[in-house]
């Protein structure tokens, strides 16, 4: 009998899950793919032209504008991706909101996400353009730059950014060393809270007597912990022209460990500095990186300030630089279906007047002994058909108006299942109940 109601139990567990599994609806993300898009790239504000010089690292800043037809539904959840060309890269990773264009009401039609690894900008849609599928568009706002891992060497290029085609003459450059420090920073390309800066000193190679280095982080930067390198180089003829020569060779010696920290309350690292002493020629190199604070956005400005004395030069010599946090935008629009104006119910047919007879009959003449039963029954006759009349009218104006049916909502269909579902599952436990009691 243990088994058998192990089996009724399984039987029933089985039916509730295909039960609901049958009631249960997935709806699959679509990727958008009927569109037509046009690009635009600026520097400095201004646009770039067939012939335009571009420089490595130049930050160039993109607008792609994207317009779909109405035939093209565009669900939530559906996902529109773009494809940079092998000959342009990304800063870093983004994420920003894809905004309803002209209002300030803070409707957004979509969010983007910026991947640098794969070159894309992926566009994951809400239910905006399920309610505004008339005329959309959206435009896409972020800035980009030659891959110089590509492009290796200073050449014309040719690319299509959309559906636009660019010829810029690209000019490959090695950076500046400066004579004495040289200091820029840029954003990890997977992650943009993290700021990697680099400084150069020495390139000139002169002597310099007790020489001091200090890093001073802003804003609220704060060390990316084992994140700190300083190294020098034997002295080169004609000195460092450029970070990329001097990265070319070979490390003489690690200083790092030279370096004392400044904390804040909280424990982390705002600074260091280096007494490193006398500096007989050798050109230096150091890098770090920082962790951006808490609450700081796309868009804002970081900031940090390199110092370095040395007793055989009269002043101290200070390098501030500045980095402006990558940020994208977007916006979209879309406009409503008219819905059309509900029609007044059909006014009812209203019945026609009798016609008046067109030939008048003359009064007839009074008779001169006027039967009062003749009289009596001409009054009762008149009666009588205006009666009818009167009959005849009062139903056609109860005869039903034209309109709608009304039907009551359908349940009978939908239920089918249902009823069918448990009715094997009744059966079946009517079969499992009789073997009970059979084997009991």
């Amino acid at each position: 009998m243990k088994q058998v109601r192990q089996i009724v139990w399984a039987l029933a567990l089985v039916l509730m899950i295909l039960f609901t599994a049958g009631l249960t609806k997935t709806i699959h993300a679509a990727e958008v793919s009927s569109y037509t898009q046009t690009a635009r790239l600026t520097k400095d504000g201004n646009t770039l032209t067939n012939g335009s010089k571009v420089l490595t690292n130049e930050k160039l800043s993109a607008s792609i504008y994207l317009a779909f037809p109405d035939s093209q539904t565009i669900q939530a959840g559906d996902t529109l991706t773009l494809s940079l060309p092998k000959e342009l890269a990304l800063y870093t990773a983004l994420e920003f909101n894809v905004l309803e264009e002209g209002q300030s009401n803070g409707q957004t039609v979509g969010k983007a996400v910026v991947d640098t690894a794969k070159k894309t900008v992926t566009v994951t849609f809400n239910d905006y353009f399920a309610s505004h599928p008339l005329n959309k568009r959206v435009a896409l706002h972020f800035d980009v730059k030659v891959d110089s891992e590509v492009v290796t060497k200073t050449s014309p290029i040719q690319f299509k950014l959309g559906n636009t085609d660019f010829s810029l003459n690209y000019e490959k450059t090695a950076g500046e060393a400066g004579d004495y420090e040289m200091k820029y920073g840029y954003q990890d390309k997977s992650d943009p809270t993290i700021i990697k800066w680099r400084i150069l000193l020495n390139a000139r190679q002169d002597i310099l007597r007790g020489m001091v280095i200090k890093d001073q982080f802003g804003d609220g930067l704060t060390l990316v912990e084992g994140s700190l390198r300083a190294v020098r180089y034997a002295p080169v003829e004609g000195g460092i022209k450029n970070e990329a020569q001097i990265l070319s060779l070979p490390v003489l010696d690690n200083f790092t460990k030279k370096a004392v920290f400044n904390k804040n309350a909280d424990g982390k690292t705002t600074g260091f500095t280096i007494e490193f002493g006398d500096n007989y020629n050798w050109p230096m190199y150091i890098e770090y990186s920082t962790k951006a604070a808490p609450g700081t956005k796309v868009g804002d400005i970081v900031h940090n300030t390199l110092t370095w004395t040395a007793t055989n030069f009269p002043a101290p010599r200070s390098l501030t630089r500045e980095l402006r946090l990558e940020s994208g935008s977007g916006e979209g629009l879309g406009e409503k279906e008219q819905t059309p104006p509900t029609p007044d119910p059909e006014p009812s047919t209203p019945q026609p007047d009798p016609k008046p007879d067109p030939k008048p009959q003359p009064d007839p003449k009074p008779s001169p002994n006027p039967d009062p039963k003749s009289s009596t029954s001409s009054s009762s006759s008149s009666s009588s058909s205006s009666s009818s009349s009167s009959s005849t009218s009062v139903k056609e104006e109860e005869a039903p108006k034209p309109g709608k049916k009304k039907v009551l909502p359908s349940t009978g269909e939908k239920m089918t299942p249902v009823v069918l579902v448990m009715g094997v599952f009744l059966a079946i436990l009517s079969v499992g109940v009789l073997r009970v009691r059979k084997d009991s």
